[in-house]
């Protein structure tokens, strides 16, 4: 059984590091999918981490990602203004 993960988006640990832009990349090449489905990928909730709270935020959206279940409007814009700042 495959599980709800991607692996699209850029690895963090490479030698050029992973930026916002990657973040308004990944996020317009997946706008035809849920946005669940749109940051259900491991690294992108790496990079997340870097700016939303890591105690809180972070394994709210993880537990989203694991469910599948609907994010909420606010965690979309959060990540939309991210992506949009690049």
């Amino acid at each position: 059984m495959q599980g709800p993960l991607s692996s699209t988006f850029p690895i963090e640990n490479r030698i050029s590091s992973v930026t916002l832009r990657a973040l308004k990349n990944h996020m317009d090449r997946a706008k035809h999918l849920p946005f669940v489905k749109r940051i259900s990928d491991f690294h992108l909730l790496l990079l997340l981490s870097k700016f939303l709270d890591v105690n809180n935020d972070v394994p709210a959206l993880a537990d989203c990602v694991r469910r599948q279940a609907a994010v909420s409007e606010g965690y979309q814009l959060l990540i939309e203004s991210l992506a949009a700042a690049s």
